[in-house]
């Protein structure tokens, strides 16, 4: 009888080998995934009776088919993936250099018997929390393509304009964009004089009427970039004619940038709205720190929260997790983070975090304590942050009740004294902050390994549960 199945996908045929109880191979055959395939993929899988354990190849979405197929066939079928480094890393021990492909279809199918602790269920989530997963995802791409334009179109203007962006108030502002839009010519604004420029940066202004000692800054720092050009002109690598060339490069720049910004404004509105319909309580946003881009991120990645029976199993799921190593009398342990959960996941549990740490006393105390006690740096302190506030996500969302704010002791605390409370009991001074930001591992020398154990670099433990049930009752 078949127990577990490897598929590997193609994009014509996708190949799936089949291993008995003894991993002995039993079947082998390719299929597609249209109706006719996906039926013979079912009919040879599970004859017999069986309910073997599938396991998928996990990257791109060619798998999400065919396990909804299976899953609306085979309700307690058991569908589940591996890390590709995992899957890669068991291959080249299986197969050597035979083969180029880093995945096969009998490597997956041999990962339930060499290492089942490293296969985590496939979870199928409702179409709307499926669309809201999607739609947060590239919400955080958009971001990340506008946030590298800002940077190129900043590099550029600073490159060949120095001392210019720094003279408007706010370099991204109506009048700033103006300005970069059509008046990156340093010679042409010193031609048409400091008068023109105060018109044309007010009329860009939201108020129309701009800053006359903003105007006299840019103008000053047109001034002395016209100069110094002027001074080299022997050299002809930057003249008036190249400006026209540069403008049209950072005009276009800046049209892609606002054009991407739209789109992001209305990814937003379409994110709240699913939000408001799936999560009505808004709970989630009474937690510090969580707020209208991380609240749909953690609703969307956490999905059904009674998937996870302990505080433990979400966490591992997180990846916020410290990993360990142990060998003979020697241990290290917190060597780096799992990571093993969706990267957006510990994105967003990063920036509530670090808001959070600032206005939930329990927090607070987790990051002093990280800092000042166990000399961590910020990104160590922050991981023990991050693993709390998981707890704390799953437990609202769980119970779908308000968050309290509550003391370390567990005494409710309430909004206006806590930021002083903190202050007062948990503030890292910035002397302690520059001195972690120098600290170095403990180098340990090759022949005292058998006598002494490593420096741990802990991150999280797991959720304390006095911590966690910081959260009203009704």
């Amino acid at each position: 009888m078949i127990h577990s199945v490897g598929i590997d996908f193609h994009r014509d045929q996708h190949r799936a080998r089949c291993l008995d109880d003894r991993a002995q191979p039993c079947d082998s055959f390719s299929f597609q995934t249209t109706l006719e395939g996906l039926a013979k993929l079912e009919e040879r899988v599970f004859r017999d009776g069986a309910n073997p354990i599938i396991v998928f190849e996990p990257a791109g979405l060619a798998w999400l088919v065919v396990a909804v197929y299976l899953r609306s066939r085979h309700a307690d079928c058991r569908l589940v993936k591996a890390k590709m480094q995992k899957i890669a890393a068991l291959r080249r021990y299986l197969r050597g250099s035979a083969k180029s492909d880093r995945i096969d279809a009998l490597t997956l199918a041999k990962m339930p018997f060499i290492d089942p602790e490293q296969l985590y269920e496939i979870y199928l989530p409702p179409a709307e929390i499926h669309a809201l997963q999607r739609l947060t995802r590239q919400r955080k791409r958009l971001e990340g393509d506008i946030t590298g334009r800002k940077i190129r179109i900043g590099a550029t203007t600073d490159g060949y304009l120095p001392g210019v962006r720094l003279a408007f108030t706010d370099p991204w502002s109506p009048q700033a964009r103006a300005f970069l839009r059509s008046r990156l010519n340093p010679f042409a604004v010193v031609r048409d004089g400091e008068e023109a420029l105060h018109a044309f940066l007010s009329k860009a202004s939201l108020r129309g009427k701009g800053s006359r000692a903003e105007s006299h800054l840019v103008f000053l720092a047109c001034q002395s970039v016209a100069a110094l050009y002027e001074l080299s002109r022997s050299v002809e690598t930057i003249n008036e004619e190249f400006f026209t060339e540069l403008q049209e490069e950072v005009a276009r720049e800046l049209r892609l940038m606002e054009a991407e910004e739209a789109e992001s404004e209305s990814l937003a509105r379409r994110i709240a709205e699913l939000y408001q319909k799936l999560h009505p309580s808004d709970n989630l946003r009474t937690i510090p720190g969580v707020g209208e881009h991380t609240a749909p991120v953690f609703l969307s990645a956490v999905g059904d929260p009674t998937r996870f029976r302990s505080q433990s199993a979400f966490a591992n799921w997180e990846g916020i997790v410290p990993g360990a190593r142990q060998s003979s009398n020697v241990e290290a342990k917190g060597l780096r983070m799992t990571k093993a959960g969706p990267a957006i996941m510990r994105m967003a549990l990063y920036q509530a975090g670090d808001i959070g740490r600032r206005w939930d006393p329990q927090l607070a105390a987790v990051y002093y304590r990280e800092m000042v006690h166990h000399g961590k740096n910020h990104k160590q302190a922050m991981g023990a942050v991050m693993s709390h506030l998981g707890a704390r996500v799953l437990a609202v969302l769980k119970e779908d009740r308000p968050y309290e704010l509550r003391d370390p002791e567990g005494k409710l605390i309430s909004k206006d004294e806590v930021r002083k409370f903190i202050l007062s009991k948990y503030h890292v001074a910035e002397d302690i902050r520059r001195e972690r930001r120098r600290h170095k591992p403990v180098k340990v020398r090759r022949k005292d390994r058998e006598m002494t154990t490593y420096r741990t670099n802990e991150a999280a433990k797991a959720p304390q549960p006095v911590e966690v049930m910081a959260i009203s009752r009704k």
